[in-house]
């Protein structure tokens, strides 16, 4: 439990050092036209968009989530090998990108509705939970919203599990495959929403 809340921590560390205050700005450009400025520019819309907000002050977030992985290792006295260090951190950027890509996505439909409440109210439920709980700990219906349709329960879960040597091949290419389907499915709902945006005249 502590590596996995270090590795969440970790994950959600990042994601305010880097990108988060850029991507969640996206709804308040859509209603205000600013998207506009972005849409004429040489480099990729969403790539200046995530990247403009870069936060140094959340570093410290950082540092204290990897103290807990340190804390964590230690409690387990793990004997961290080259391939279980290369394992974790191979699958911490897959798992972050996932958690980039949800963000996108989430923040993409305001590019096709007025009101973004009720979808950031999902999100944070849904991170809230994962926060607290290993992917592990979800069956039946609750796996499957976790694990496919919000896979906030993998987030985390995936880097320990190859740490500390649970992970098998099928999760692996279930993993790789999840984060593979979010790329395009993030990679539609953003190119299908700009075109709306353009429609619209907004």
């Amino acid at each position: 439990m502590i590596l996995y809340i270090g590795t969440f921590s970790l994950l959600n560390a990042i994601n305010m050092t880097v990108y988060f205050f850029g991507v969640n700005s996206i709804p308040h450009k859509v209603r205000s036209g600013e998207l506009d400025l972005y849409l004429t520019k040489p480099v990729s819309p969403l790539l200046h968009l995530s990247l403009e907000n870069i936060s140094p002050g959340s570093i410290p977030l950082i540092v204290m989530s990897l103290c807990i992985i340190g804390y964590g290792i230690r409690m387990l006295m793990l004997e961290l090998t080259m391939l279980m260090i290369f394992s974790y951190l191979f699958w911490l950027l897959i798992m972050e990108i996932l958690y980039y890509e949800m963000e996108i996505i989430i923040r993409s439909f305001s590019l096709y509705t007025v009101s973004m409440v009720r979808l950031e109210q999902i999100e944070e439920t849904g991170i809230d939970l994962c926060m607290k709980l290993p992917g592990i700990a979800f069956h039946g219906l609750y796996k499957v919203v976790f694990y496919l349709i919000l896979p906030y329960g993998i987030m985390a879960t995936f880097p320990v599990q190859s740490m500390i040597g649970e992970m098998n091949l099928l999760m692996a290419v279930y993993g790789i495959s999840v984060a593979i389907l979010f790329t395009v499915i993030t990679t539609l709902i953003w190119k299908r929403g700009l075109k709306h945006y353009n429609s619209t005249g907004l």
